[in-house]
């Protein structure tokens, strides 16, 4: 069985052999990591195979505590990054 360090890095793998191979891939990564520019190549491969569409990614702890957002979906959790298309702020009381 595969451990998550391969499983990541073969997603890695695949994800650039997909951007590379057409110019409307490669725009579509380029829009996605426009919004992600913090973070090295390698994460924004990861965040565009998960999730094409983000427009932020944070660590869990992060979203939980200091940004203040909440209701976090299961499957928005991976790598230990979470990546929202639609924030949700707290309401205040």
């Amino acid at each position: 069985m595969a451990t998550k360090a391969q499983v990541y890095a073969k997603l890695a793998e695949d994800t650039a052999r997909k951007i590379t191979a057409s110019y409307l891939d490669w725009a579509a990564f380029l829009n996605t990591s426009s919004r992600l520019y913090k973070y090295p190549y390698n994460d924004q491969l990861l965040i565009y195979a998960q999730r094409p569409d983000a427009t932020a990614c944070a660590e869990y702890d992060l979203w939980n505590s200091a940004v203040s957002y909440t209701h976090l979906r299961a499957h928005e959790t991976g790598r230990n990054l979470v990546c929202r298309l639609l924030l949700e702020k707290k309401k205040h009381k």
